[in-house]
């Protein structure tokens, strides 16, 4: 019986989170992917990658998110572009399930030999649903206390919902890139896409509004310390991500605070304090790989597992004839990884 009244439980906490407008994925290694935070990023680096990152969030809770992504950067240096593709899949409750296909492009405009400002856009193809299958409504909880059967629903509830959803969704993105330091702004769901599975009901997505800085400061020969910093606000929540790494070639190790508040007063929900980020890394010329884990410091406490994340990149030998003449002094720019 407690188990089909924690399933019940489950699928009232799904009712308010399909009520909300949704809030991005979380990621802790922000810059381990690039692309997923602005298509400005895109062939910025002057190379063909592939990127890959999986993040198991709340591994204790019944909520079940698992975020995986996979993507594709390719530079066009020959006519100072970029052009990026993506693929996302985010689960919650093991029920509600979200995947999405993007297209991004940038162009990268020379400012001088150490300077470059590139602007980006990006669509996307996102599919939404909802397994109903996997949820146990009100009346066949009575059905289940009465007979131990759960039968059929009559629930006018699950008549309001539909099983799918599909929508376009538009992004856009500025990065200032400099040897010493880059800077970042984006904006995401521009157009404000409704992804509502309830019928004759609007769910409009906010705009997520992100700036990003980073500074890299040479302390040896193969060793460099990179502060960065990951501002976010999306509807009611805004949220101030400080972190830094040290790179030992070829090792990496980060610490990452996530949720501090932005001015006085704010409250607790609306800055959405989460957790204390330790990652360590290997990277050399070719690829790299990440792993993070998240010290959850919010309600929720150490009992809700914190986040594992994985995150893994790799360098293609493919040539779309970059300049020469550019990839001389490209190479040495502050541009993130990890």
């Amino acid at each position: 019986m407690w188990t089909r009244l924690s399933i019940f439980s489950t699928f009232l906490f799904l009712l308010s989170a399909l009520s909300l407008s949704a809030q991005d994925p979380q990621l802790s290694q922000n810059l381990a992917n690039p692309l997923l935070n602005s298509p400005a990023f895109a062939g910025l680096q002057d190379q063909n990658k592939v990127y890959l990152t999986h993040r198991n969030q709340w591994p204790n809770q019944s909520a079940n998110y698992q975020y995986s992504a996979a993507a594709l950067e390719v530079s066009l240096g020959k006519i100072n572009s970029g052009i990026g593709l993506l693929f996302s899949s985010d689960k919650q409750f093991s029920s509600l399930q979200t995947n999405s296909i993007s297209l991004q492009y940038a162009y990268h405009a020379n400012l001088n030999e150490n300077t470059l400002l590139s602007m980006g856009i990006q669509g996307s193809g996102v599919f939404r649903s909802l397994d109903y299958s996997q949820l146990t409504y009100g009346d066949q909880l009575g059905q289940f206390l009465v007979n131990g059967t759960l039968g059929n629903t009559f629930d006018p509830t699950a008549l309001s919902f539909v099983n799918r959803v599909s929508y376009m969704d538009i992004s856009a993105g500025l990065v200032l890139n400099h040897s010493n330091y880059w800077l970042g702004a984006s904006v995401h769901h521009l157009n404000r896409p409704n992804q509502s599975l309830i019928r004759s009901s609007d769910d409009l997505i906010a705009p997520k509004y992100a700036l990003m800085a980073g500074l890299s400061l040479p302390i040896s020969e193969g060793k460099n310390l990179k502060p960065a910093l990951y501002v976010k606000n999306q509807g009611a929540f805004s949220q101030l991500d400080l972190g830094t790494y040290l790179q030992v070639d070829p090792l990496v190790i980060g610490l990452w605070y996530r949720g501090l508040p932005l001015n006085k007063g704010t409250s607790e929900s609306s800055t959405s304090r989460e957790s204390l980020i330790g990652l360590v890394g290997y990277q050399n010329n070719r690829y790299s790989f990440g792993y993070s884990y998240d010290f959850t410091v919010s309600g929720l406490g150490l009992g809700s597992g914190g986040a594992h994340e994985l995150s893994f990149s790799y360098v293609l030998n493919w040539d779309f004839g970059q300049r020469k003449s550019f990839q001389r002094y490209r190479q040495s720019f502050a541009c993130p990884k990890f």
